[in-house]
């Protein structure tokens, strides 16, 4: 049976008896307890608990229907952790607002009217008063571990799993990084609004953002090319930048990065270990200053690389957009995505960036989906903070059971 009909089916059954239980079972309870008080004058506190007390399978039902709610709603807002979080915070934030500006006080009131009715009221009824319910007491008790969170995640680093090898040899899979939140600029959590400025991104940095195909989901590039650029990109996998060189900080900024304004620069690159990552050669490259490796397959040197999917949904966004010079590096072909356009270079329009994952030949980025827009940036990849090992089992049960921790990865990233 599929999950979503079981949590369809056990919100409603629990609903149900909660529902039942409020409107009718209660009543009856308090009916049976007013029948014996008028039988008895000797029905202390604990018997009329007993009275009161719901079954041990409504209590239990009590309990799934706000568990099946929070469920329901971290399904429906998956895979936006960070929406999950935020919403947890609200929900953590109400309930701390109610149990210290109303629970608290009709508490107290409670216990005064309690003390004033009996004033040897036993340690039973008191605390009876004084319990708040289970819900409450986690809600208000989680609010400043959630505060703390989601204040580090949004406003200082957030940290990030790299699930794909786009980004080898800097960056493999199962490497934990830690992501710079203010070194662009702060931003609110969820609407990604910008509140503060922060520094301008640098040809070299290797950035997360959120790609223009799937506004959803986080990717991890190296930056390449700043607005105003013009990026050339041969099928031997050759790099070269025209910096934008109109104002007096795009030429200071060229100046930084070694790059002569007017003229395509050629991004220098050396083989260091020939077939040295899974068969891939390795090569060093001097990005702006930024020195780092880059993998190239041999096999595809010459080949005109075309990712199908990613081209007909930017071209789809493309014609949403009514922004044809959008999509011009596109080839006019059904077989490669980009030919003559980025031998001839591309201009990356005002406001994006373009990126490209150091794993040149197996890497889905701006060449085949397009520019990144600013407000779609997310931060800075500064550092590895953890990586794990997975020996066994790869294709079993059991894949995702780590077997060990390399060290050696822990670092600054290139």
């Amino acid at each position: 049976m599929d999950l979503k009909v079981i949590l369809s089916v056990v919100l409603v059954a629990t609903a149900i008896a909660s529902s039942l239980d409020f409107f009718v079972w209660r009543k009856s309870r308090v009916s049976k307890l007013n029948a014996a008080k008028n039988k008895s004058r000797n029905i202390d506190f604990e018997k009329a608990q007993e009275f009161l007390k719901k079954p041990e399978w409504v209590q239990t039902s009590d309990t799934l229907l706000v568990v099946g709610l929070l469920v329901a709603l971290v399904w429906y807002m998956l895979p936006n952790f960070e929406l999950i979080l935020v919403v947890a915070l609200f929900i953590s934030f109400v309930i701390t607002l109610v149990e210290k500006l109303y629970l608290e006080k009709k508490k107290k009131a409670d216990l005064d009217a309690l003390y004033q009715k009996n004033a040897n009221a036993s340690s039973a009824e008191v605390e009876a008063v004084k319990k708040m319910p289970w819900w409450i007491d986690y809600g208000w008790s989680f609010f400043p571990l959630l505060l703390l969170i989601v204040g580090l995640r949004s406003f200082v680093y957030e940290p990030f799993k790299i699930p794909s090898g786009s980004m080898k040899p800097t960056l493999w899979v199962h490497d934990f990084i830690l992501v710079n939140k203010f070194e662009y600029g702060l931003r609110l959590p969820v609407t990604k609004t910008k509140i503060t400025e922060g520094s301008a991104p640098k040809r070299g940095d290797v950035i997360v953002f959120r790609a223009p195909h799937e506004p959803d989901k986080d990717y991890i590039k190296r930056l390449i090319g700043l607005p105003g650029d013009t990026v050339y990109y041969t099928p031997d996998h050759q790099l070269k930048i025209k910096p934008a060189c109109k104002t007096a900080e795009q030429q200071q900024s060229a100046m930084d990065a070694n790059l002569k304004c007017g003229v395509a620069n050629t991004i220098d690159n050396t083989i260091v270990e020939p077939f040295g990552f899974e068969g891939d050669d390795i090569l060093s490259e001097n990005l702006a200053g930024v020195e780092h490796q880059i993998l190239i397959d041999r096999s595809k040197k010459g080949q005109r690389l075309h990712i199908p999917q990613a081209h007909r949904i930017y071209e789809q966004l493309s014609k949403q957009r009514n922004d044809i010079s959008k999509r011009i590096f596109f080839s006019k072909t059904e077989y490669a995505s980009y030919i003559e356009d980025w031998e001839n270079g591309v201009l990356v329009p005002e406001g994006e960036f373009f990126a490209i994952g150091d794993n040149r030949t197996g890497s889905s980025d701006s060449r085949f989906w397009g520019f990144i827009p600013e407000e779609r940036m997310v931060g800075k990849a500064e550092a590895i903070w953890l990586h794990l090992e997975f020996g066994f089992d790869q294709n079993g049960f059991f894949h995702w059971v780590p077997t060990g921790v390399n060290f050696d990865r822990v670092g600054s990233i290139q």
